[in-house]
């Protein structure tokens, strides 16, 4: 759940905000979402998803790997290792 914090908030919590900083922090201005403030760790989980999300050929891989998944199709762990020679 994000945070909401004035202009004049955010300013004044500057200092120690990276460091109080669990959920992103939406300041707003005249009561109007203006910046979202993420930790270094949130901002780089939101990179990793939107390059993931961004790779055509994995995305339907994964698409088709749940669809294998929903139907039954799938292979149990000693079946795969007996395929590969494991």
């Amino acid at each position: 759940m994000p945070n909401y914090l004035t202009v004049a908030e955010a300013q004044e919590k500057l200092p120690t905000l990276s460091r109080n900083l669990k959920n992103p922090a939406i300041i707003t201005q005249d009561g109007k979402p203006v910046i979202v403030a993420l930790s270094m760790q949130q901002f780089a989980s939101l990179v990793e998803t939107i390059e993931i999300l961004s790779d055509r050929e994995f995305m339907s891989d994964l698409r088709e790997g749940i669809r294998q998944a929903d139907l039954g199709q799938t292979v149990s762990l000693e079946a795969l290792k007996l395929e590969l020679g494991l």
